[in-house]
């Protein structure tokens, strides 16, 4: 079966499935392999690189659509995240698998694995596109921005840093700015043929950018950092209730506006909304944070 999933994305594979089967009326499977020196990986993290939770999610979006349309519900689309919970990371040189099943096309199940071990696993929610006035934007005019904070804090490399500019409110709150370009590697594809919606930035960079201004948060509570003083990295363990109210094209300024909800020592629960220019694209309803010893991935890589 061809792959018409849209050719923009950080790195090509991350979107184009491998090898696509349909076990079942409802039911769907779809491979993705990663070389060793796959561009997905690239900037995340330099040191032990892990793809990035984020996209993930964009494969699932993006494989669940495929199977929507080709079972003929052409009038529906992925338009919210219920739940998304990360068991283990993809690593250079893996093949991951995901299912995609329905009995409730409110509630299509999802779940990656790779060889040996679950990877991920969750249910998304699909509906017309959603008309949504969007939500009233907080002031940060009262709020220092500064632009080396994110590159200081962040363990990001690049093309994976896509915070540009942070404003930070204490511990408890933080407004963080995305500006899109044309340039960027994920529009390398693009040509003059394309239309706004195949233009559209990327739903995986746009949560993996929202994840990072969390990210900024908290470092103000330690999470880059263990008792013991040892680098420690910020990853997200679960997604819940990711909403999906439209998108944002090049030329334009993410404005994420991040909340804390709760905070342990090593987990925190975050909430949040992403704008442009005073439109809502995307609400967060919970992120769950946890901090882990940047050692710790080390030795995962070490394991496969």
């Amino acid at each position: 079966m061809d792959n018409i999933l849209p050719p923009l994305i950080m790195a090509r594979s991350v979107r184009g499935f491998s090898d696509c089967r349909r076990p079942g009326l409802r039911e769907w499977e779809f491979d993705w392999r990663f070389a060793d020196d796959d561009d997905s990986f690239q900037g995340h993290f330099p040191t032990y690189p892990i793809l990035p939770g984020a996209f993930l999610l964009e494969m699932a979006q993006h494989a669940a659509n495929h199977a929507l349309a080709q079972s003929g519900q052409t009038g529906r689309r992925v338009t919210s995240v219920t739940r998304l919970r990360f068991q283990n990371p993809v690593l250079p040189g893996d093949t991951c698998t995901l299912q995609v099943a329905w009995d409730d096309l409110d509630a299509v199940q999802i779940r990656f694995t790779k060889p040996g071990s679950a990877v991920a696993h969750g249910i998304l929610g699909t509906g017309p596109v959603p008309r949504h006035a969007g939500a009233p934007e907080v002031s940060a005019a009262d709020l220092p921005r500064d632009p080396t904070v994110a590159l200081k804090v962040l363990p990001h490399g690049h093309p994976m840093r896509l915070i540009d500019r942070v404003a930070l409110d204490g511990t408890a709150r933080a407004v963080a700015y995305k500006n899109i370009t044309l340039n960027e590697p994920c529009f390398g594809a693009a040509h003059r043929g394309m239309d706004e919606a195949q233009l559209a930035y990327p739903l995986a960079l746009l949560v993996e950018s929202f994840a990072q201004g969390a990210g900024l948060l908290l470092s103000r509570r330690g999470f880059f950092a263990d008792a013991g003083g040892a680098a420690s990295l910020t990853v997200f363990g679960e997604f819940r209730g990711i909403h999906l109210l439209g998108r944002a094209l090049p030329g334009d300024q993410l404005r994420h506006d991040v909340h804390l909800l709760e905070c342990g020592r090593n987990v925190a629960h975050l909430a949040g909304q992403t704008s442009v220019g005073g439109r809502t694209v995307a609400l967060f309803d919970d992120l769950m944070a946890f901090s882990i010893g940047a050692t710790t991935l080390g030795a995962a890589g070490g394991q496969r």
